[in-house]
């Protein structure tokens, strides 16, 4: 996930104490004042990139003399490596949650309400769906077809993240495994024609995390308004 590059920025975070017997002093001298921009500027990168908390200064300072000064290194290059990686990946997954938390009691809340709105069902798994438009009343979609599906895909706080409207509709076999659970559920439902609301929470959907890339935020319920397009069995034969 993180790559050598960060050990040797993180090793230089403190190069203004290249000993551990060395006494702070204020930098003056160009040297003092280079060597202390340094570790300014990567600690503060450090800092923003992985929300770091705490260090210990004296193993830094360490690390970066033994490298410098050609010194046996307590731990290796490659297990320092191995380290970082699962270091940061531990403090990422602490912010995921973190993060998730809040945006799940927000889920919460938003389904009780919608839940008390006139036409909204729930489904044993917790979904929440609503008709907006009915279709052709005929043979629901299921496993064994393939779907052909406008969808908009949005936010609880109204924030459209996905959408084929103005572009083509997808067409996908409902034997595949898909990502968001919650719409696979609810697809089954439809017949060709429909229109339905569906609000999936979290446990649907990605959970506790959230895609790379996506401004979907970790914990997030979910709100999917899908036409079912087209209807057809595995064969091709229309439904």
């Amino acid at each position: 996930m993180k790559t050598l590059k960060l050990f040797l920025l993180c090793l230089t975070i403190l190069i203004s104490s290249c000993t551990q017997n060395q006494e702070y002093k204020t930098p003056k001298s160009k040297l003092e004042r280079f060597s202390y921009s340094i570790g300014v500027n990567i600690a503060t990168t450090m800092k923003e990139k992985h929300d770091l908390q705490e260090i210990d200064p004296l193993s830094i300072a360490k690390g970066f003399n033994d490298v410098i000064y050609d010194q046996k290194l307590d731990i290796g290059l490659l297990g320092t490596d191995s380290i970082l990686n699962d270091y940061f990946d531990i403090l990422y997954q602490e912010s995921q949650k973190e993060e998730a938390s809040k945006a799940l009691k927000e889920g919460e809340e938003y389904m009780k309400e919608n839940a008390l709105k006139e036409g909204v069902k729930t489904t044993e798994s917790g979904l929440q769906y609503e008709v907006l438009r009915s279709g052709n009343k005929g043979v629901k979609a299921h496993t064994n077809t393939i779907v052909t599906i406008h969808y908009q895909a949005s936010l609880i706080n109204g924030e459209i993240y996905d959408s084929t409207i103005d572009k083509d509709p997808i067409t996908f076999p409902m034997n595949t495994k898909g990502t968001i659970e919650g719409v696979y559920e609810g697809i089954k439902l439809m017949s060709s024609g429909d229109q339905y609301r569906f609000v999936i929470p979290a446990k649907l959907a990605y959970r506790n995390s959230s895609p790379e890339g996506s401004p979907i935020p970790p914990g997030s319920t979910l709100i999917f308004v899908i036409e079912l397009v087209n209807l057809q069995t595995i064969e091709g034969t229309q439904l």
